[in-house]
């Protein structure tokens, strides 16, 4: 386990692992999880990578801090790490999520830092009435209620032993209050315009059955990103990672191949 700190009383959990004469790796969680969502595509990946995971601020084991965060010091976190550990070029980032969403900011501020990226079940713009929506499930229900409800929206077909280990990475690590500031950090945003700049070869996933980021959403990324093929995936939920493991980890390897 190590720790980076991009500002004062503030720790960025991160681990390194993998192949160190690979091409170099950065996998990017969603909302509520941590750097352990990635259990079923680590041994596929460290094979041929050298990966990097992290916890996003507010979230898993790094701080939760007490004052409001936005998306833009989720960036600024992994811009320091990355510069941190020297990792500023040929990057290829694979974002879930919130984590596609930091992805392809990253990518609109450093485009000399990144070879290539996946965005899987992602958003370029968050509407009010979707962050509403989720504080109103947040706020309605126990913690524990609200973990598994992530993977009865989330899991397609849903499994019980993936829910429970899901709603365990929010658990152990986030209260209630974690949840609904870590929420609230992707309000306003929106850089759909501002992806038609954005000259990085993507590839673009998403699930059938996904009713968190629905197929619209990926393919509104998809109109926008010049350098972009969107894949999706059937009968697969928002959790694509965990749900529908082995066709993701398989594009991903086929993607970098290209």
């Amino acid at each position: 386990m190590d720790l980076y700190s991009p500002e004062k009383n503030i720790e960025i959990y991160y681990q390194i692992s993998g192949n160190e004469n690979g091409p170099k790796m950065v996998l990017i969680h969603g909302l509520f999880l941590n750097s352990d969502c990635w259990k079923f595509q680590l041994a596929v990946f460290e094979s041929k990578f050298h990966v990097l995971r992290f916890d996003l601020r507010g979230h898993g084991r790094s701080t939760k801090p007490k004052k409001r965060f936005t998306i833009r010091n989720y960036v600024d976190d992994m811009l320091g790490l990355l510069n941190h550990i020297n990792w500023n070029k040929e990057l290829y980032l694979v974002g879930h999520s919130l984590g596609g969403m930091i992805a392809l900011v990253y990518g609109l501020e450093n485009p000399s830092h990144v070879n290539k990226m996946v965005v899987a079940d992602s958003f370029c713009f968050i509407s009010q009435e979707a962050i509403t929506d989720v504080l109103g499930r947040v706020n309605s229900s126990k913690l524990e209620k609200f973990a598994i409800g992530i993977s009865v929206r989330g899991l397609t077909p849903y499994d019980d032993e993936i829910a429970k280990f899901v709603a365990k990475l929010v658990t152990d690590h986030m209260t209630k209050k974690d949840c609904l500031q870590a929420t609230a950090a992707s309000a306003g945003f929106n850089i759909c315009e501002n992806l038609k700049a954005l000259n990085i070869p993507a590839l673009i996933l998403v699930g059938k059955k996904d009713i968190t980021t629905p197929v619209w959403a990926s393919e509104m990324i998809h109109e926008w990103l010049p350098k972009s093929e969107l894949i999706i995936i059937p009968d697969a939920g928002h959790l694509i990672i965990l749900d529908h493991p082995n066709e993701f980890n398989e594009l991903v390897l086929l993607f970098w191949k290209k």
